[in-house]
């Protein structure tokens, strides 16, 4: 399970960055779509506000009625296709010794994922009305609960078994990753951000992502 076999590391490592480091700029992004000026600190509770905070006006869990804010959708659903690149590449950097046998499905079916999720959010934030792509919904229930639940699996299971100081940043992301799933984001980390319960979604969850 130490092993450096598979791709380089040092190549994965960057590439695995800049796709989340762009993923998170375009979460930042998406949010201020949304938010921005209307829920700026101290005006959550305004009447304006609390209309957006409908999952009406989601920009990543879209569903009927869907009323888009700006280009929130665009820039989630370009957040979302990066995302998957770089889910694409985890595998190989917390598993470099795994077989490729079983690291590829790990690789290809959460980035597929997160791929047509993207593509859900991209064509409907470009048309303007919720758009059907096949899949999205067991896509989304992979997203959200089948990719923390591996991975919380290898935290728990596989990093006690290579006690190097290379285990301890994969834990990291690997925590980090499972921390912005949709669960946590929704439930803890929205709320954390701006310090605020919303009786929907509060205000600047998207961010959370980041």
């Amino acid at each position: 399970m130490c092993s450096n076999a598979g791709m380089p590391r040092l190549l994965a490592r960057s590439a695995t960055s800049l796709l989340l480091a762009g993923a998170a700029a375009l979460f930042v992004v998406a949010a201020g779509q949304r938010w921005w000026p209307t829920c700026r600190r101290g005006a959550f509770d305004t009447d304006a506000c609390m209309q957006l905070q409908s999952h009406e006006y989601d920009s990543l869990f879209l569903g009927e009625p869907w009323t888009p804010v700006g280009h929130a959708a665009e820039v989630a659903g370009l957040a979302l296709l990066l995302l998957a690149g770089a889910a694409a590449l985890v595998p190989f950097l917390l598993l470099p010794g795994w077989s490729l046998r079983f690291r590829l499905p790990l690789a290809v079916v959460p980035a597929a994922c997160l791929a047509l999720l993207g593509v859900h959010v991209l064509a409907s934030g470009v048309s303007g009305h919720v758009v059907s792509v096949p899949l999205s919904g067991p896509a989304f229930v992979v997203w959200a609960f089948a990719m923390p639940a591996v991975l919380l699996l290898w935290v728990v299971i596989a990093a006690p078994n290579c006690p190097d100081r290379r285990t301890a940043w994969g834990l990291a992301l690997a925590l980090v990753l499972i921390a912005s799933t949709p669960l946590p984001v929704l439930f803890i980390l929205g709320p954390m951000l701006v310090n605020y319960v919303s009786h929907d979604i509060a205000p600047w969850t998207e961010a959370a992502m980041a």
